[in-house]
């Protein structure tokens, strides 16, 4: 396949990059702070593509980050769009406003109306509780990018802790890289979907959460009842071809996260028990990590991570690739002027050879410039070839065959406004 220029830019992106340029305007005449960055990125594949996708892509980004108080910071407005441009896969060049709400702040209380984005869970490799924003995947495989999701988030700050309460107003469905993009499933995922819920994606979820210390570790518990932001992919017919479609039920969630620090030693867990994918299930992370603190007299830091990811519905587990691993990873901190880290990590099935290892890494050039490095490798599953039939591609087995021509590494070049 040819590559596919940047024109290929949706309409919708180009408005939002439009705004933003215009957001950017004013914010410069009376907004408290404005910041703003772009970026260029090129991500090289080792391997030929499964599917004659381009072996390099190149995209560049932009964001901006604008934010406005007033009533003596009581009041406030946070805008935060973002816009990239893809030279592969036209899914991928894209805008989104990643958060766009309003804050009002009182005596132990505060509410935010519009679209945030909220964290949950405390371990490094798999941050499984984190539900309340929708996972970007056109941006990347590892899970951390989101969208942000509609909300009014009502917040109660007492002695005895935090207390969140969200109706999350509105479904944002899981975006997909297109048939031209890496990395990207083996079957094209419709833009269609099925909704379990009449209201479909106009449904409104709601969740609650508390978070406080319980002696050492500082503990939360919350509840998530609404749509699912992790589809089933059904297989269906589209145009001759065998696709995915992808389907999203209702669910109800119950879990915790907890984070215990013991000096230079950190105890994490997170854990829930969910329904709606047929029979309710649990799942659960456990994580230990111990930091070394100037190593050989030096500044970095080294913490060395062990970690743990359990699914009991083990390979029947479509939705995750971490139903029984291990992982042993490293978080090196330089603590020098170009504020220099590292994070390396494997990921090993306990009972398969599959593997994941990965590398992320970061590096300021000066004050304003700031290169980033991200190598992903993938071994151990089987090999998808022409003799690959669909039935193979979506059974357990080949989980993770999608992958397994997908090594790369990603440089990105960041310059700060």
């Amino acid at each position: 396949m040819t590559d596919r220029p940047f024109a290929h830019a949706r309409t919708h992106a180009s408005a939002i990059l439009l705004l933003a340029v215009l957001l950017g305007h004013s914010a410069l005449v009376q907004a408290d702070q404005l910041h703003w960055e772009v970026a260029v990125e090129s991500r090289q594949f080792y391997e030929a593509a499964p599917f004659e996708q381009d072996r390099n892509s190149y995209s560049a980004s932009l964001e901006f980050e604008w934010y406005h108080a007033w009533d003596g910071g009581r009041q406030s407005v946070t805008a935060k769009p973002f816009y990239r441009l893809d030279s592969a896969d036209s899914r991928r060049s894209h805008g989104d406003f990643r958060e766009l709400f309003y804050s009002v702040v009182g005596n132990g209380w505060d509410v935010h109306v519009g679209a945030r984005k909220v964290f949950w869970g405390v371990t490094e490799f798999n941050h499984l509780v984190d539900i309340v924003n929708q996972t970007d995947l056109i941006e990347n495989i590892d899970g951390e990018d989101k969208l942000g999701q509609p909300m009014v988030q009502w917040s109660l700050v007492r002695d005895w802790g935090l207390l969140d309460v969200y109706a999350l107003v509105g479904f944002r469905e899981r975006s997909y890289a297109g048939l031209d993009g890496r990395v990207r499933l083996p079957v094209e995922v419709l833009d269609d979907a099925r909704f379990e819920s009449g209201a479909e994606n106009k449904r409104v979820d709601a969740a609650i959460r508390w978070q406080g210390n319980i002696g050492p570790a500082e503990v939360g518990v919350h509840h998530f009842s609404g749509t699912s932001r992790e589809p089933l992919l059904e297989s269906v017919v589209s145009g001759g071809q065998v696709a995915l479609l992808p389907y999203y039920p209702v669910i109800d969630q119950t879990g915790v996260d907890a984070q215990a620090l013991l000096g230079d030693w950190a105890l994490k867990l997170e854990g829930f028990a969910r329904s709606g994918f047929d029979n309710r299930y649990h799942a659960v992370n456990l994580g230990l990590e111990k930091t070394f603190f100037a190593v050989g007299g030096s500044l970095m830091d080294v913490g060395l991570v062990l970690e743990y990811m359990y699914d009991e519905r083990q390979q029947e587990a479509f939705n995750t690739l971490f139903e029984n691993d291990w992982v042993v990873g490293g978080r090196f901190q330089f603590n020098n002027y170009a504020d220099t880290t590292l994070l390396v990590g494997y990921i090993r099935d306990a009972r398969s050879s599959e593997y994941l290892f990965s590398v992320e890494g970061s590096h300021r050039l000066s004050d304003v410039w700031q290169l980033n490095m991200e190598m992903r490798g993938f071994g151990g599953s089987p090999r998808i070839n022409a003799q690959t039939t669909v039935e193979q591609l979506l059974s357990p087995d080949y989980k993770a065959s999608w992958l397994r021509s997908e090594d790369y590494v990603q440089l990105e070049l960041r310059r700060f406004f």
